[in-house]
């Protein structure tokens, strides 16, 4: 692979990633099915209402209809502290700020989002700075 090559790789996977990452609160199913591979794997760590494994297409864009639900939207991008751009991952380092039964809750998250050789998202793993005030916020 030149050089020019593995930019355009680069450029595109961040690219999608940061779309991806930037709607979760209100994202597109039909986009999403266009940059899931059929094989994804979502994983939320925890212990809360939202976490778990969810794999393949159906569940991600079930899971994350869910996540819209329960936030009603209303997850805000307050701040992306730095965007890592690798071979074929891409992590971010994302404050949050979401809404839910006039309760409000700041997230400090990081996730990590992994692309096939088709640039199409094989993973995702979303990890909670603060495991117990998720929880406090979603329930058990």
């Amino acid at each position: 692979m030149e050089n020019g090559e593995a930019g355009t790789l680069k450029s595109t996977r961040l690219e999608r990633a940061q779309r991806f990452l930037i709607h979760v609160g209100r994202f597109d199913p039909v986009w999403a099915n266009q940059v899931l591979s059929p094989q994804v794997i979502y994983r939320v760590a925890g212990h809360h209402a939202l976490a778990g494994t969810f794999s393949g297409r159906d569940q991600v864009t079930s899971h994350l209809s869910k996540v819209l639900e329960v936030t009603g939207g209303t997850i805000d991008p307050i701040k992306w502290e730095d965007w890592l751009v690798g071979e074929s991952h891409v992590a971010t380092v994302a404050n949050l700020r979401m809404h839910a039964d006039h309760r409000s809750f700041d997230a400090r998250m990081i996730y990590l989002v992994e692309f096939d050789d088709a640039d199409l998202i094989v993973s995702i793993r979303a990890f909670f700075e603060d495991e117990d005030a998720a929880r406090q916020f979603f329930g058990p």
